[in-house]
């Protein structure tokens, strides 16, 4: 099986477990709260964070502020929600996760995004966190969303080939960690 498939069947296959943080990727709209506010409230972790700061609509790119709005209104404290606008895309994102976990001691992060996303985020992670020299617990906690809803900025079905031409893209400027480095992590830590 090439690199790439067996990847994603090994992330597809990631059981949900506790963590320390729902760490909530910006974009795709306003969908991925419920998801992070859902873990929050089910236990599987005490908070949930958004460090984002793009705004780009036609993208799905929602300000950060309404992300965590629709999480206090779907039940979330202020207290729960860890939040600042620092990061305009996932890598940076993914490198504010590193600097939190470090300072905040976590050992386990939840990354929350959507089901076209959530291989470039993932492989994101496993990148900023090498380079950060830390050794976490990475959780795919993808946020059950229909793959084929019309949404302004595409479907989500319509939008995973992009994703992947971004993984390579990103790949070559070092941005993301390699499919095989992917499946060697899911290997060790499944």
């Amino acid at each position: 099986m090439p690199p790439r498939e067996e990847f994603v069947a090994l992330l597809d296959s990631q059981t949900l477990r506790k963590g320390d943080i729902a760490f909530v990727m910006q974009g795709d709209g306003l969908s991925r709260a419920a998801r992070a506010a859902q873990l929050v409230r089910d236990g599987f972790a005490p908070r949930a964070a958004i460090v984002g700061n793009a705004t780009d609509r036609s993208y799905g790119s929602f300000p950060s502020g309404e992300v965590r709005d629709e999480m206090l209104r779907l039940g979330l404290s202020a207290e729960k929600i860890l939040f600042e606008e620092t990061a305009p895309h996932t890598r940076a994102e993914a490198a504010r996760a590193m600097e939190l976990a470090k300072s905040q001691g976590w050992k386990t992060v939840l990354i929350v995004t959507s089901p076209h996303h959530q291989y470039r985020a993932f492989l994101t992670f496993l990148k900023a966190m090498r380079d950060a020299g830390l050794e976490l617990s990475l959780v795919d906690a993808v946020a059950p969303l229909p793959l084929d809803e019309p949404l302004p900025w595409g479907t989500r079905r319509g939008l995973l080939p992009q994703e992947f031409d971004r993984i390579d893209a990103y790949q070559k400027k070092g941005d993301v960690a390699s499919y095989e480095d992917g499946v060697a992590y899911l290997e060790k830590n499944l």
